[in-house]
């Protein structure tokens, strides 16, 4: 009995042993991996360092936005005109909202047909 475990023990420590191998095995190729790719990175950060970009966008904006033509540009201005006053009817929405609530929270005090202060 005391055989068949102390087996079984050494049955198990071998086990982990070449398991503890195989992994330190996995670590150095992991190391040398890693070194490489260390070394890669810093080629390439060293060629980037190398290169010079001109900024040429300021060459190019007239191809990429054409003027516009007259009716275009009116066009534009009435859409414009249109989203402002949409956006000034919106606010003023807001405030008649705020003062229909304000108008709910007095009605009992409020005598239909009186205009101003008596």
């Amino acid at each position: 009995m005391a055989k068949e475990k102390e087996d079984r023990l050494k049955k198990v420590l071998q086990d982990m042993s070449h398991s503890l191998n195989h992994i330190e095995d996995i670590m150095a190729d992991d190391r040398s991996l890693l070194v490489k790719l260390v070394k890669q990175n810093n080629t390439i950060v060293d060629f980037l360092k190398q290169i010079q970009i001109e900024d040429v966008t300021a060459e190019y904006e007239d191809i990429i936005q054409p003027e516009l033509t007259e009716e275009e540009q009116e066009r534009i201005d009435k859409v414009n005109g249109i989203k402002a006053l949409l956006n000034e009817f919106m606010d003023k929405r807001k405030d008649l909202v705020e003062f229909e609530k304000e108008l709910k929270k007095h009605k009992n005090q409020l005598t239909p047909g009186q205009i101003g202060e008596t």
